[in-house]
């Protein structure tokens, strides 16, 4: 311990900032370098000159954003660096009188944790498949907030434009209804249009689903008094917003293309053997959990996820409540989850019939919906674990479990 030399790394955008302790605490020396490999060349060349024949321990605080390609660098230069939680960072400010916040201040922070938290620290692992699959789910995540937005305003803007005739469409965003609103965005344009005409092209443009009843529906709701003027303006908005809707359909398909290839690449492939997980749900997983070695149990990976009950005891009072941290991206990913796993088909078939056993079992068990889906997404924690962290495909065709409450689940369900 005494010959060993801790370095604190706090990572920013164009530079970062080390501080160099010693085991006593003893703050050596601070160093600013730039974001850049002639920065790290700089930076080891300054910190070897300080620690002499002593190892050399390094932190960073965001291994896998900021600082992932000084992490690479260290990795490919033989050195083993710690992933410090920024939450030890934040909690050792606030130990100190004056909170103060500084580059130089949180990089001695950090330094600190390598000391005090050595225990709770893992190696920074460099996986760039998984790396490669949390940017893309970023992305689909983007395109799909977008589309969301887009659809709100398209939804007021069509009721505005043709009021009663939206309600024939039961999906105003399928493929038949966009082709309708992008031919005939402004009502005036139908005047004249026949029956057989208007079938035709829902016809054509619905796979045979649209034909004449549905036209007669729309044009029974006609004519509609709206200014021609304000009537323009909407149409043009709606063709701009159809247009602009139906390429990011085109773009978030091709995302997910991207990510299903992604994650036949990772090494959690096997996610996808799990019923209830495709390739964008196993890639929302991999992308927060990025290396299961980070964690020692699957309790440890629950508390990540803000799944496990938070413990308030106090004396000879044993108390537990829900956790209000924990990656809320991969809970509501989660929450899902179980929806699907609990679910049937159209045929009433069980999706799963060990994990739909297990929530039926719990609500005959007293407790209710939301506890039987929290217990559940508990369970859903160990099976996601011990998948990924032995590589191995999930079966649940053998199950004891079905046979012995056969009954209960029977009575319950009925």
């Amino acid at each position: 311990m005494n010959t060993c030399l801790f370095v604190g790394i706090d990572t920013h955008k164009g530079s970062h900032t080390a501080a160099v302790i010693d085991s006593y605490f003893n703050t050596l020396c601070i160093i600013t370098f730039a974001n850049s490999y002639s920065g790290f060349d700089k930076l080891m060349e300054k910190i070897s000159s300080v620690a002499g024949s002593r190892s050399i321990t390094f932190g960073l605080e965001d291994s896998q954003g900021l600082g992932f390609f000084l992490a690479d660098y260290l990795v490919q230069k033989g050195f083993s660096p710690m992933d410090v939680n920024p939450i030890y960072t934040d909690r050792a400010r606030k130990a100190t009188i004056h909170r103060d916040h500084s580059d130089a201040g949180d990089a001695v922070l950090i330094a600190k944790a390598l000391i005090r938290e050595r225990d709770k620290l893992s190696p920074v692992k460099i996986d760039k498949v998984s790396i490669e699959i949390r940017e893309m789910v970023r992305y689909r995540q983007m395109l799909v907030e977008e589309s969301t937005k887009l659809k709100n305003r398209l939804h007021c803007l069509l009721f505005s434009q043709y009021m009663g005739v939206t309600s024939v469409f039961s999906d105003l965003f399928s493929k038949g209804a966009l082709a309708f609103f992008k031919k005939y965005p402004d009502p005036h344009l139908l005047k004249g249009v026949e029956e057989d005409t208007l079938a035709t092209f829902l016809k054509a443009n619905s796979k045979g689903r649209h034909g004449i009843k549905k036209a007669r529906a729309i044009l029974s709701h006609l004519p509609i008094s709206i200014d021609r003027n304000l009537s323009d303006t909407r149409a043009y908005i709606i063709a701009s917003h159809i247009k602009r809707f139906t390429d990011l359909r085109k773009e978030l398909a091709s995302a997910e293309e991207r990510i299903k290839a992604l994650v036949e690449k990772s090494s959690y492939v096997c996610l996808i053997s799990i019923p209830g997980i495709e390739s964008v749900t196993a890639a929302k997983i991999i992308s927060q959990v990025i290396d299961i070695s980070r964690f020692s149990s699957a309790s440890k990976l629950a508390k990540f996820v803000g799944i496990a009950p938070r413990e308030k005891s106090s004396g000879r009072k044993k108390k537990f409540e829900k956790s209000k941290y924990g990656k809320k991206f991969l809970r509501s990913t989660i929450y899902f989850m179980v929806l699907t796993h609990i679910s049937r088909t159209r045929n009433g078939n069980d999706i799963n019939p060990v994990s739909r056993a297990y929530y039926l079992k719990k609500i005959a068990e007293g407790k209710t919906k939301k506890e039987a889906i929290t217990c559940l997404s508990r369970r859903l924690i160990d099976l996601i674990y011990a998948v990924m962290r032995d590589r191995s495909i999930y079966n649940f065709s053998k199950s004891k479990f079905l046979v012995q409450h056969t009954q209960i689940l029977d009575t319950v369900a009925g």
